[in-house]
C-alpha cells in the first residue's frame, strides 16, 4: 500500500513513504567481493549452499496445476447502489493443507475496523449451511470486536482433506476514506463503489502463530492471505462500469442489473471490484495481458494515456527482472481513499486523494506515477510471493520501493527520481532526530509508530545496501530465485536470506542478521591513527561506538582517504570495518589527516544529513624518521618563515660588518 502525507506538520522521515529515496552509486564488481569480506568473519570459510528446485513456477507460471490442491472459492455479490450494502453469496471449498486437523475455521470480517465518517463498515452473516441437500446449519460465531467469524465443522478436518459449506452475508460499504467505502457524488460526476476486502475470508494457519486472527488495523497492511481458486460474480444496476479481479467471462442483463462474471483463472489471494456510473476506460496489450485504467472524467488530464504507459513499463520490467506475472488481466483503478494506493490481485488502486494533493502542490509531481508503479510492482511482492503483512510487512514493502526505485533507475537512469526525500538521508539522521532504536525484522506490533519509516525507507534502503555489496547481478539474480522459489506461495525474511545464500555461495549472516536486526547503525569513531617513521605504515584504528547497543557486528567496505599537510591526497583505499577494526596502510610520506568517506552507502549515525565524511589530525609518531623525512615533514609555511629570517639576518649582518669596517676605517 502507498500513504498519502502532505509536507505540513509531518516529520520528515514520515513524508515517505513515497517521498525518500536513496541515491544510486556506482555498482563494483563481484569478484574478490565476497573473498574479501571472509577475511573479517570469525566462521571460516562459507558453505556452498545446494540447489533449490524451483519446477512448480516453471508449471505454474504457464497456468498448469495439475496435482496442486488449493481452496476454491465461489463468490456472488450483488451491489444495493441505494442503501450502499452488498449482498454476498460465498461457497468455501476449504482444503487442509496444514499438517493438523481443524474442528472449526476462522474467517476476517474486516469492514467494520475500517475508516468511516457517519455509516460503519460491517459483514452481516445471514447464515452457514452445509452443501448437502438439504442444506444443514453449521454452528458458528462472531466476535465482532475482532472482526471474526469461526465457522464449526460437523467433524474434524483432516490434513489433505476438503470440506464445503455456504456463507450468506450483507456487507454494509462504510463511507469513510478506507480500502472499502461509497463516496462522491453522481452532480460531480465522483461517485465510485470500492468492495474490497468486504467478505469474510478464511484466515491462514502458520507454523509460527496457528490461525492469525490479527483485526483489521490502522497501522501498515493487515492482510495475510493464502491463495485460492475464486469465481467471482458482480451484479451492479444497468448502467455502472465495473473494475474486478479476474478476466470478463461475460455479463448478462435483466434490464435492470447486469451481472458480470469474472475469473482470475488462476489462483489469487482475495478478490475486489470497484464500480461507477462515470469511469472511462482505456486499455493496452503487453505480452498478452489486458492492461486497463479506469479513472473518472475530472481525472482525464493526468490519467490518460499515462497511468496506462506506466504500468505497461513496470509490468514489462518487473516480468524481465523477477519472473512472469502470470494472469490475463491487470487493471488501474481510481478510487477515494486517504493513501494514496492499494494492491490487490489483478487490481490495483490509485486514490482521488494522491491526484488532488499533486494539483494542490502538496505532493509533488512525479507522486503518481510512484503510486502506479509501486502498486503494480506489489503484484510480485505480497501477490504472488505473499507474506503476514503483520508480523513480515517490511518484506513485501521493502521490496517493492526497492523495486519502484528500480523502475526510475532503468527508466530515467536515476534510482532518486521518484522520489523527494533520500532514503539516505533519512536513514541516517533518525537515531539523532528521534531518538530511537528502528529494529527492520519485527512485527508491525512492536513498533506500530514506525512502520511507515521502517517498511517504506529502511528497508528498501538497506536492500540498496545488499545490492552494492555483492553486485546488481547477483543481487537481481537472487530476488528472481526468491520470487520463483516462493510463487504462489507465504515467504518469509530467512527465505529471503536462503535464495541470497544459494545465489551467492556462501553464509549471508554477517549481512542479514546486523542490518534486518540491530536498533542502530554504527557509529564509528578514531580510536587511534599511528604513523611509523621507520617503515611508513600508517596503523588506523575505527571502533563503533553504537556496538554495545546493538545484538551484532557490522561489516562493511569503507572508502579510506589519507591526505599529507599540503592537502594533497597520499592514498585512496577501501577497507572492510568490522565493529573495532584496525588495519594498516602504507603511505610515501608523512600524513597530516586520515578520513573515512560517506559519500557513498556507508550506513551510520549522523547528527546532519549533509555530513559525508569522518576525519581525525590527531596522528601519534612513532619511529625514527630519515633526513628527507625529517625535512619533508616541515611544513612549507615554517619553511618560507626560515628563508626569510635567514635573509633579515644575513642583511643585517651585512650591514653590521659593513658599519663595523667603515668605523675601524
Amino acid at each position: 500500500m502507498m500513504r498519502v502525507m502532505t509536507m505540513r506538520g509531518v516529520p520528515r522521515l514520515l513524508i515517505f513513504v513515497l517521498l525518500v529515496s536513496v541515491s544510486l552509486v556506482p555498482i563494483n564488481g563481484d569478484e574478490g567481493l565476497l573473498e574479501s569480506q571472509d577475511t573479517y568473519q570469525s566462521s571460516g570459510t562459507p558453505p556452498v549452499i545446494d540447489s533449490i528446485i524451483i519446477a512448480d513456477y516453471d508449471e505454474f507460471s504457464v497456468g498448469n496445476f495439475t496435482g496442486t490442491e488449493f481452496s476454491h472459492l465461489n463468490l456472488s455479490v450483488k451491489l444495493n447502489e441505494v442503501e450502499s450494502i452488498v449482498e454476498g453469496n460465498l461457497t468455501v471449498d476449504f482444503y487442509n493443507d496444514d499438517p493438523v486437523p481443524f474442528s472449526r475455521i476462522p474467517f476476517h470480517l474486516y469492514p467494520s475496523g475500517m475508516l468511516y465518517d457517519s455509516r460503519q463498515g460491517n459483514i452481516t452473516i445471514l447464515n452457514v449451511t452445509t452443501m448437502g441437500n438439504p442444506a444443514q446449519e453449521l454452528p458458528y460465531g462472531v466476535l465482532w470486536e475482532q472482526q471474526l467469524m469461526w465457522v464449526n465443522l460437523t467433524e474434524a478436518l483432516q490434513p489433505g482433506e476438503r470440506t464445503e459449506f455456504h456463507i450468506e452475508f450483507i456487507t454494509t460499504l462504510p463511507d469513510g476514506l478506507d480500502r472499502a467505502n461509497v463516496h462522491g457524488e453522481d452532480g460531480s460526476q465522483s461517485r465510485i463503489y470500492t468492495f474490497s476486502s468486504s467478505y469474510p475470508i478464511p484466515c491462514v494457519y502458520d507454523k509460527f502463530d496457528g490461525w492469525n486472527t490479527d483485526p483489521y488495523v490502522g497501522f501498515g497492511d493487515p492482510f495475510y492471505i493464502d491463495m485460492a481458486f475464486y469465481d467471482f460474480c458482480v451484479n451492479t444496476p444497468d448502467g455502472m462500469t465495473v473494475a474486478a479481479t479476474g478476466e470478463l467471462i461475460g455479463s448478462d442483463s435483466d434490464g435492470e442489473s447486469t451481472t458480470y462474471h469474472f475469473d482470475p483463472i488462476l489462483p489469487v489471494r482475495e478478490v475486489t471490484f470497484s464500480a461507477s456510473r462515470h469511469y472511462q476506460v482505456e486499455s493496452g496489450n503487453v505480452n498478452g495481458v489486458t492492461v486497463s485504467s479506469f479513472y473518472l472524467p475530472d481525472s482525464q488530464p493526468e490519467w490518460e494515456d499515462d497511468v496506462l504507459e506506466w504500468a505497461i513499463l513496470t509490468l514489462t520490467l518487473l516480468n524481465e527482472t523477477y519472473g512472469v506475472y502470470p494472469y490475463s488481466t491487470l487493471n488501474i483503478v481510481e478510487q477515494h481513499a486517504f493513501y494514496g494506493g492499494m494492491e490487490y490481485p489483478c487490481q490495483v488502486y490509485m486514490t482521488r486523494g494522491a491526484l488532488e494533493s499533486v494539483r494542490a502542490g502538496s505532493l509533488y509531481p512525479e507522486f503518481l506515477e510512484l503510486v502506479v508503479v509501486h502498486e503494480v510492482a506489489h503484484q510480485w511482492w505480497s501477490q504472488l510471493v505473499g507474506d503476514d503483512s503483520i508480523d513480515w510487512g517490511f518484506l513485501d514493502e521493502g521490496l517493492t520501493c526497492w523495486s519502484h526505485n528500480y523502475y526510475g533507475e532503468v527508466y530515467y537512469s536515476d534510482w532518486e527520481y521518484l522520489q523527494y526525500y533520500r532514503y539516505l538521508d533519512t536513514v541516517r539522521t533518525h537515531h539523532e532526530e528521534f531518538g530511537v532504536g528502528s529494529v527492520i525484522n519485527q512485527s508491525n506490533y512492536e513498533r506500530p509508530e514506525l512502520v511507515g519509516y521502517i517498511d517504506y525507507t529502511k528497508a528498501p534502503l538497506i536492500l540498496e545496501k545488499l545490492r552494492v555489496e555483492i553486485g546488481h547481478e547477483k543481487f537481481v539474480e537472487s530476488l528472481s530465485h526468491f520470487f520463483k522459489q516462493n510463487y504462489f506461495e507465504i515467504a518469509t525474511l530467512p527465505d529471503l536470506q536462503e535464495a541470497f545464500e544459494f545465489v551467492c555461495g556462501q553464509d549471508m549472516d554477517w549481512f542479514f542478521l546486523p542490518w534486518f536486526d540491530n536498533p542502530f547503525l554504527p557509529d564509528y569513531s578514531f580510536a587511534g591513527v599511528v604513523y611509523n617513521w621507520t617503515d611508513d605504515t600508517l596503523t588506523v584504528t575505527i571502533e563503533d561506538l553504537n556496538e554495545d547497543l546493538n545484538l551484532y557486528s557490522y561489516s562493511q567496505r569503507v572508502p579510506v582517504r589519507v591526505y599529507g599537510y599540503y592537502n594533497e591526497i597520499l592514498l585512496d583505499e577501501i577497507v572492510w570495518i568490522n565493529s573495532t577494526t584496525t588495519f594498516v596502510l602504507s603511505v610515501s610520506t608523512q600524513p597530516a589527516e586520515v578520513s573515512l568517506l560517506y559519500d557513498g552507502y556507508i550506513l551510520v549515525d549522523l547528527i546532519s544529513y549533509d555530513v559525508d565524511s569522518l576525519s581525525t589530525q590527531s596522528i601519534r609518531f612513532v619511529g625514527t624518521p630519515s633526513l628527507t623525512e625529517f625535512w619533508g615533514s616541515i611544513p612549507m609555511e615554517f619553511v618560507a618563515a626560515f628563508a626569510v629570517t635567514g635573509v633579515v639576518w644575513i642583511l643585517a649582518f651585512y650591514v653590521l660588518r659593513k658599519r663595523s669596517l667603515r668605523d675601524a676605517a
